[in-house]
């Protein structure tokens, strides 16, 4: 990514946005590219996928990802997916991952420009084509 300010046109309120933008986009995408396992990349596209409320329940992701398994096993792997995930932003000084995850609801959101950045980055990902949407799409409204 490239951006430019004119420190003889742009005011320090214009170029602030533009940086923290391009800063936030490249925080995505490396956090991408520091997940290292095809279910922690089936969670980012499957959350992706259907951007934004009402929001992809826990249920549905840790059955996608783990589709052997049903009920509490698979929602204990999502949580240990989960974790690895938080885990990868952390290293990257963000707090956590990229969605908005409702306790109450169960569920996990993301905003659409968000949902964009993390699909570019996935398909760029060197396990994108082992990702579970490539063979056995899910049913997205879910």
């Amino acid at each position: 990514m490239r951006f430019t300010i004119d420190t003889e046109t742009d005011s320090y309120e214009d170029a602030i946005p533009t940086v923290r933008a391009a800063w936030t986009e490249e925080m995505l995408r490396a956090w991408v590219r520091s997940l290292h396992t095809v279910e922690e990349l089936d969670v980012v596209w499957r959350v992706c996928a259907q951007p934004g409320p009402p929001g992809v329940r826990g249920q549905v992701i840790a059955e996608y990802i783990s589709p052997e398994l049903t009920g509490k096993p698979a929602l204990t792997a999502l949580g240990i997916v989960s974790r690895r995930m938080n885990t990868a932003a952390r290293e990257l000084w963000a707090w956590e991952t990229p969605f908005v995850i409702d306790e109450v609801k169960r569920t996990r959101t993301v905003d659409r420009s968000v949902a964009a950045i993390l699909l570019d980055a996935l398909a760029e990902h060197p396990l994108w084509l082992r990702l579970r949407h490539h063979s056995n799409p899910p049913a997205l409204g879910s």
